[in-house]
């Protein structure tokens, strides 16, 4: 019986907690990235985290900061092109994709 206590007691603990781990996430790596500006793979890794999450206008803010660092950081301008596509500016989405190539 107490092993079932404990079991149930778990799964209710991970339901709760799961949800907020991608968030905490975020959190830590936005900091982190205070204090190193020129991570090119943290910005973009903090991008992936962003677009996951739904948040396409910061998630493209950081794939453009990793891209400032390296231009030729060819996944995040592809990942770039993939949100103007979604947020209708397809202009800025052919430029962003052939920088991708």
């Amino acid at each position: 019986m107490v092993a079932l206590l404990v079991i149930i007691g778990t799964v209710i603990f991970l339901a709760l907690t799961i949800p907020f781990i991608p968030t905490l996430a975020m959190d830590m790596m936005g900091m982190m990235l205070l204090d190193r500006p020129n991570d090119i793979e943290g910005w973009y890794f903090y991008g992936r985290l962003l677009e996951w999450k739904g948040y396409d206008i910061a998630a493209a803010a950081a794939y453009r900061s990793a891209v400032n660092l390296d231009p030729f950081h060819k996944e995040a301008w592809k990942r770039i092109g993939n949100i103007l596509t979604r947020l209708g500016d397809f202009e800025g989405a052919d430029e962003a994709y052939s920088f991708s190539i």
